[in-house]
């Protein structure tokens, strides 16, 4: 978003920022991105630091917990070594630290800190770099397993260390990474993990992502959840799941450890290398099982970590299939896909938000393994080409949003006492999203980053639409430019994707941010769609532009044309004239796509600021609802207020950014007032609904010749495109077509 004009010093800082930002960097860091695609029998898998990259919700599996408190000591990292690829800054690194990273360190002398957390709690204005350090047990029972760190975010660069052996590194503070702890722990004994963080200050260099000055909080530090999770050597990596209306395509990620844990009495990790499958005399009947079980939220269950706290006691799986495990190997993970009709399936919506539960697990001589749970929604999300109109399970609609940072305030006496911290429980991600279902919102845009987990699972579960987006934040010609050549966008983008590809409340993946540049822009918003395309066909992709600009050409490449309309705020001199004037070009620009009022809204200061931001609501949004996509000739498919609460922000002169509908207490202001007679919205009451998910029949895709559920199954399908016909909608998808078989498909 914008910063306000009238702070002459704040304009000038950003024009100063935005001009230094364009002049060649001094170095550009060549730190590698760790995410790569293969390509095993044809179907795409995505590994990082060695291994597929997994499923990063909770499991009923053995864990060691990492959340609690860690020893740390601050420390003024060398950027230009932490952004130096590994191969030649490792050995500067590790000399710098002085023993830092090794287990017998003595770091009593350091300060307890809580994670997740940050190091540079709002106001300071620290950067949180330094060393985290804790100490742990690991089970004798874990001797001869497999062992893998999974950390959902860490700010900004993540060196890590486990009994003195450095296992691997991960750039970009908000998105998920694993690392295969297996070689370095030792059961039975107590370990200890050594993490190095690194967040350059924004604006100090133009390769990282963020790059400039951002309009929200740096936190730094672990600031997300982490944990050490046991498999045995023959695991389920991940379990992806394509919904359609009427059916799903499940995929199976199925690796093999390179090496497990050894023990105190062992002669060290034993090695795995040649598989389980080794033996060609008694090689075992393998194969992966797919059940899927109807879910019910409730208010007891709906915070539940694990997705088996949402089957109904007693409930049968609606469909099971087994299919047969090829090859697989340390190098070469296996790649197990299925199809399955389900005919009258309960379909998500904001509205009614009704899940399924997919139990994947290992069958080894008919005796049941590893296995991994995932939530799930039959959804589709679209575009009518011929008018412009989103379409949600074919019906048109415009949602009504607000913007929400990954952030709890934390009010003090006065503004320069207020702190605040991530979003690290789910109470306090339940009191935002009640909020926004207070004010009649239906969708959430999470910032300007990938969302936080704990928001997602409950607008899965609650019932909210979710625009998340890669934090290409204000980019220009120069630093897209970098971001593309070092690969660091693309690798945010696809863990974005891969974290919440069972996500159904995720609809939308925005690529960028009020940014500038033509061609270059336009050029990275076209490859960021095709990786976006080449991983998940089941959201549109879109970009926040510039709204007085509504002709911008860089639209072209994505499904849906996005803007944030701050007119007669920061351009323009009345909201209802110049939101109408800019509709109108936007949508004669992009005529097949709906067009996103991504962000409109204003400060409000002051008792004058207040009523000025109601009168910004009530100027504004009529415009955007004459034309919502809901309406017969409506093009608009959702209008986003900012924010719904104030956030914390790094802008020079201001602390806290007062554009919530909510003020600091959490109470309505008058705009707030206003939004909930407008919005009119209906969502975020799955768990009072308590819905009880189910199908008329289901039935595996290879296993249907003539039986009743094929025979239903067309039916409903016939039924479907002739209401669709009859209706005159063209319907683009830009996703992947039903399966009527199994087959491959780019995944991961």
């Amino acid at each position: 978003m914008h910063h306000r004009p009238a702070r002459a010093a704040v304009a000038a800082g950003l024009l100063l920022g935005v001009l230094a930002g364009c002049a060649p960097a001094p170095q550009a860091g060549s730190l590698a991105a760790t995410l790569t695609i293969i390509d095993p029998d044809g179907a795409s898998v995505a590994m990082q630091a060695g291994i597929p990259v997994p499923t990063f919700d909770p499991q009923p599996r053995r864990v060691i917990p990492l959340d609690g408190t860690w020893r740390i000591e601050r420390d003024e990292l060398d950027a230009d070594v932490s952004l130096t690829d590994r191969s030649v800054a490792l050995e500067r690194i590790v000399a710098d630290a002085g023993g830092r990273e090794g287990a017998d360190y003595p770091d009593r002398g350091w300060e307890m800190a809580t994670v997740p957390g940050t190091l540079n709690p709002p106001p300071g204005r620290e950067e949180g770099s330094g060393w985290f350090r804790r100490t742990f047990r690991v089970p004798a029972t874990w001797d001869g397993l497999a062992a893998t760190l999974k950390m959902e975010a860490v700010n900004y660069i993540a060196d890590v260390w486990v009994n003195g052996t450095w296992v691997g590194y991960h750039e970009g503070g908000y998105t998920p990474f694993a690392l295969d702890l297996s070689a370095a722990l030792v059961a039975g004994a107590e370990n200890t993990i050594a993490v190095r963080v690194d967040n350059p200050p924004w604006g100090s260099r133009n390769d990282i992502v963020p790059w400039g000055l951002a309009d929200w909080w740096n936190y730094g530090g672990i600031t997300r959840s982490a944990w050490i999770e046991a498999t045995p050597p023959l695991s389920i990596a991940r379990a992806d799941v394509v919904p359609h209306l009427d059916s799903v395509d499940v995929r199976g990620v199925v690796q093999v450890a390179r090496t497990v844990v050894g023990s105190t009495t062992s002669d060290g990790p034993a090695d795995t290398s040649d598989g389980p499958a080794a033996d060609p005399e008694a090689p075992p009947a393998r194969s992966v099982r797919f059940r899927i079980y109807p879910a019910e939220v409730t208010p007891a269950n709906v915070a539940s970590p694990i997705a088996t706290g949402l089957v109904p006691a007693g409930a049968e799986p609606i469909v099971t299939e087994d299919v047969e495990l090829g090859d697989v190997s340390v190098d070469m993970p296996a790649v197990v896909d299925a199809s399955f009709l389900m005919g009258g399936p309960d379909l998500w919506s904001p509205e009614q938000p009704a899940l399924y539960v997919l139990e994947t697990s290992l069958i080894t001589d008919g005796a049941e393994g590893d296995g991994i749970w995932s939530t799930f929604g039959l959804r589709r999300v679209a575009v009518d080409p011929a008018t412009g109109q989103l379409l949600l399970n074919g019906e048109p609609r415009m949602f009504t949003g607000v913007g929400l940072h990954d952030e709890a305030l934390e009010p003090g006496r006065g503004e320069r006492d207020t702190a605040g911290h991530r979003i690290s429980v789910a109470t306090e991600a339940l009191a935002a999203l009640e909020r926004a279902a207070a004010v009649d919102a239906t969708l959430i845009r999470t910032g300007h980053t990938p969302a936080n987990p704990l928001i997602l699972r409950l607008a899965d579960r609650l019932g909210f639409a979710v625009w998340e987006e890669i934090p290409l934040y204000h980019y220009t010609p120069l630093t897209f430019g970098i971001a593309l050549d070092r690969g660091i966008g693309v690798q945010m983008l696809r863990e974005m994707a891969l974290r919440d590809m069972n996500r159904p409340s995720v609809l939308f993946h925005g690529l960028a941010n009020e940014s500038t540049g033509m061609d270059e822009r336009r050029e990275a918003l076209q490859i960021l769609h095709d990786t976006d395309r080449a991983i998940d066909g089941t959201r549109l992709t879109g970009q926040a532009a510039y709204g007085f600009a509504p002709d911008d050409p860089t639209q072209a490449p994505l499904d849906v044309a996005g803007f944030t309309f701050y007119h007669g705020v920061f351009y323009g001199t009345d909201a209802a004239s110049g939101t109408a004037a800019a509709l109108e070009t936007a949508h004669a620009t992009n005529p097949g796509k709906p067009i996103m009022a991504l962000e409109f809204g204003r400060w409000s200061d002051d008792r004058n600021g207040r009523q000025r931001q109601r009168e910004v609501f009530d100027e504004t949004f009529p415009e955007l609802a004459r034309h919502s996509a809901a309406n017969p000739n409506g093009y608009v498919g959702a209008s986003v207020w900012w924010t719904l609460q104030d956030y914390a922000t790094e802008a020079p002169g201001i602390r806290v950014e007062h554009f919530g509908l909510y003020d600091e207490a959490s109470a309505l202001r008058p705009a707030g007032e206003a939004a909930v007679r407008g919005f009119a919205g209906s969502a975020g009451t799955g768990d009072e609904q308590q819905i009880e998910s189910g199908v008329r029949d289901a039935a595996p895709v290879a296993e249907q010749t003539s039986s009743p559920a094929l025979l239903l199954y067309l039916g409903y399908g016939l039924g479907v495109v002739v209401a669709v016909l009859g209706g005159g909608l063209a319907l683009l998808t830009r996703g992947r077509g039903r399966s009527t078989g199994r087959r491959r498909r780019p995944a991961a």
